[in-house]
This record gives C-alpha cells, sequence and structure tokens, in this order.
C-alpha cells in the first residue's frame, strides 16, 4: 500500500461498472483452494474472529458509528436502508450476505458477490449538507472503492478490536494474517488489493489518517441514525454498553457524534462492561458463543446433514429463515 492511503487524497471517486467487477468476482476462485469450504476455512483467523457472537454483533454496532461519519455513506444508509423503519430486517438483510461471504462455499460467494454489486448499484443520490471535504448536491454511489473501503476496514477494524477486548489478544503475525485474509473478501466488493492495506499496521495507520482528514464529517444523517441505534438498546443497560462501545472509537468519531468520550468515570464503567461480557461469553454454550452460520459451515464442510432444530431456530432469530450456508 501506498505512503499514503489513495482513499484521503483529493483524486475523483473511483465508480464501479458492470465491466470493472467481472474480473474481481472471477478472481474470487484463485483464493479458494477446497469450493466446498469458501473462502477461508476454519483454520482462517477470518473464521476465528467473526464467529463469536458477541464479537460480531457488538462490532457491528461499533463499525456503523465509523461509518456513519462518512457523509456518503450516512447518506445513502438514511435514504436508502430500512435501518429506522425496520431495523429487523435491515439487520437480517446484511447478516445474509455477509455470512453468506464469509461462511459460504465458493458457489454462494460468487452468486451473493453478484447479487450484492446489483443492490449496491441502485444506491446513490445527491448529499444534502456539506460535511468536511463534500458539498451540498455532491453525488454519491455505493459503488465507490474508497467508500466501500472504509466500510470494509471499519468492519473487520472494530471486530479485531473487540475480539482482543473479549476473547483473547493476537499476536502481530496473526493480524498480519487476518488482514491478508480480509484483501480475498474486499474482492467481493471490487476493492482492488492495492487498495487494501497489507499488514496490521497499515490498517492501524489506514484508520487514524482517514479519521483525521476531511473525507469524514458531522451530518444530521448520521446523527439520526446514530441515536435510533442507542434508543435501540435495552434501557437497563443502555448507557454502560454504549459507554463502553464508544469510549475506544477514534476522537474525532467521537466528536461528529456526540459520543461519550474516555475519562476516568467512563472508562471504569467501560472497564465493568468489559469484565462482564468476557464472563458472559465465557457462560454461553458453545452453539450460543458462535454465529450459527459459522455452525452451518462446520457441519457442511464434514458432511453432516443431520438436522439442528436449534441451530434453525437461531438462524430464524437472526436472518429470518432456518439455513444460510449448510
Amino acid at each position: 500500500m501506498q505512503t499514503l492511503p489513495n482513499s484521503i487524497d483529493n483524486s475523483a471517486p473511483s465508480y464501479l461498472s458492470d465491466e470493472e467487477i467481472r474480473p474481481f468476482l472471477s478472481g474470487i476462485a484463485g483464493f479458494v483452494k477446497d469450493p466446498k469450504v469458501g473462502l477461508f476455512g476454519p483454520d482462517s483467523m477470518f473464521w476465528e474472529v467473526n464467529r463469536h457472537t458477541l464479537v460480531y454483533f457488538l462490532g457491528a454496532v461499533q463499525s456503523v458509528q465509523m461509518q456513519l461519519c462518512h457523509p456518503w455513506i450516512a447518506t445513502a444508509v438514511f435514504e436508502h436502508s430500512k435501518i429506522m423503519t425496520d431495523p429487523k430486517q435491515r439487520a437480517q438483510l446484511t447478516y445474509t450476505f455477509l455470512w453468506s461471504l464469509i461462511y459460504g462455499d465458493l458457489n454462494m460467494v460468487q452468486n451473493k458477490a453478484k447479487a450484492l454489486f446489483r443492490v449496491h448499484s441502485r444506491v446513490q443520490g445527491e448529499l444534502t449538507q456539506p460535511a468536511g471535504r463534500h458539498r451540498a448536491g455532491n453525488h454519491y454511489q455505493a459503488n465507490e472503492v474508497n467508500a466501500l473501503l472504509w466500510v470494509h476496514v471499519t468492519a473487520f477494524y472494530s471486530r479485531v478490536k473487540l475480539y482482543q477486548s473479549l476473547i483473547k489478544p493476537l499476536t502481530q503475525r496473526q493480524l498480519d494474517q487476518f488482514c491478508q485474509e480480509a484483501i480475498r473478501y474486499a474482492f467481493c466488493f471490487g476493492i482492488p488489493e492495492e487498495k487494501h492495506p497489507q499488514t496490521w499496521q497499515e490498517v492501524e495507520r489506514y484508520v487514524a489518517a482517514v479519521c483525521q482528514s476531511d473525507v469524514l464529517g458531522r451530518t444530521d444523517e448520521g446523527l439520526a441514525i446514530r441515536r435510533f441505534l442507542e434508543a435501540t438498546l435495552p434501557w437497563t443497560v443502555r448507557s454502560a454498553l454504549w459507554t463502553f462501545l464508544c469510549v475506544s472509537l477514534p476522537e474525532p468519531i467521537q466528536i461528529f457524534l456526540d459520543q461519550p468520550q474516555a475519562s476516568p468515570r467512563n472508562n471504569r464503567k467501560a472497564k465493568r462492561v468489559q469484565h462482564l461480557l468476557k464472563v458472559i461469553n465465557w457462560l454461553l454454550p458453545e452453539k450460543l458463543a458462535n454465529v450459527p452460520a459459522y455452525h452451518e459451515a462446520m457441519l457442511r464442510i464434514k458432511g453432516d446433514t443431520q438436522r439442528d432444530r436449534l441451530l434453525e431456530k437461531l438462524n430464524l432469530q437472526m436472518i429470518g429463515r432456518p439455513s444460510l450456508v449448510r
């Protein structure tokens, strides 16, 4: 990767066309050793980090905060998704797509990547207000490489950080392995390897550089979604859990979204929540501690076709269907 990430320069947006996405979709197969296993597999760091239920879902909430500070993303989500009118359906659709890419076999990965590109192709419009380098009336489009990269990196960045907070620390070698595996995942969205951080140190540099740049900014749409998401948390744990999720975010993100910031009081509150979540994760039975798609993928690889009713119920709750990647 270049010394300064391409995504924070002042060049024109890089939109993905039908012709440009095709080499990425066909190139996915080049990463796959066993089509039945898919992009990653049981020995991958990508499965190891993403399989943990608490890490995956809390990481999603955390990464969304970072994404909402990108005016394109905040406006696109506000105008084109059901996140505020039917958040459960919106979440189920997201998990269906992403778990299919992470845990599906090669055929499913390729089909879902194509479908996701088509969905994103319909997401475009104009910004309603100035924010950062962006001006009111500027065109936005979901299939734009730099915006896609920010969504992609923040999603796995947040989960890796939470994994280390709630599960166990990772070595530099494991972090770099995860980063290399993430390049395969990025292909599903049309993000070229030369745009992608190659090591975890480059991931950290990329996130810090974007957060300090004028790529991000404060928007009414981002604030509205942030407040809505916070309000969906159970009131009994809302303040403590929200503080835990926010105090570790980069400071510009906290400022743009009026989030709790690090302070002795907030740090103590976050530490208590961290301890509680670690205990909960330790107490959870294995079937609940890991996301359903992980269990299904493991059964698929083993050739186990026996029906699992608990897994079906969990899938119905999380994605609205009894099975996904088996």
